[in-house]
């Protein structure tokens, strides 16, 4: 190569080197969220109304285990007449767009420890959707209210 170019070929090569090592990382994120929400929809079966906190994470906590913090959504704690209200989300869809959004989660809420609901219509919605999405289904203990 001529002495001359090595000054331009030299930065694109670098420039080709990170493009494929982002790509490849891209292809391993991508590959984690599928088993995850695949490791996921296994489980959710084996949720019901009614059970404990901690026995709805000892299912579900591990199917999520090698997603990327990026990948997922933080947990949500208040209280509400008096009662612990916390709201836990599972990674259970993902969407071509490349945008984590709301509605790739599933909220599981919990009131004094004990799971109440399931799905976004118990919290108002998700505020961020993808392009397209899937209904969503809702089982209320407490209200009696199944959508």
């Amino acid at each position: 190569m001529p002495n001359h170019l090595s000054h331009i070929i030299q930065p694109l090569i670098r420039l080709m080197a990170i493009l494929s090592a982002m790509t490849l990382a891209a292809c391993a994120s991508n590959q984690s969220i599928t088993a995850a929400i695949s490791a996921y929809q296994q489980q959710a079966e084996k949720v019901s109304l009614g059970q404990s906190k901690e026995e709805v994470l000892a299912l579900l906590q591990p199917t999520q285990m090698n997603l990327r913090s990026q990948s997922m959504k933080a947990a949500e704690t208040y209280i509400d007449n008096d009662r612990l209200k916390e709201i836990v989300f599972f990674r259970s869809r993902t969407f071509a767009d490349g945008i984590v959004t709301d509605d790739e989660f599933t909220p599981y809420v919990f009131e004094d420890g004990v799971l109440v609901a399931i799905g976004w219509t118990a919290i108002g919605g998700p505020k961020t959707q993808a392009q397209s999405r899937n209904n969503d289904s809702t089982i209320h203990l407490h209200s009696r209210f199944i959508y």
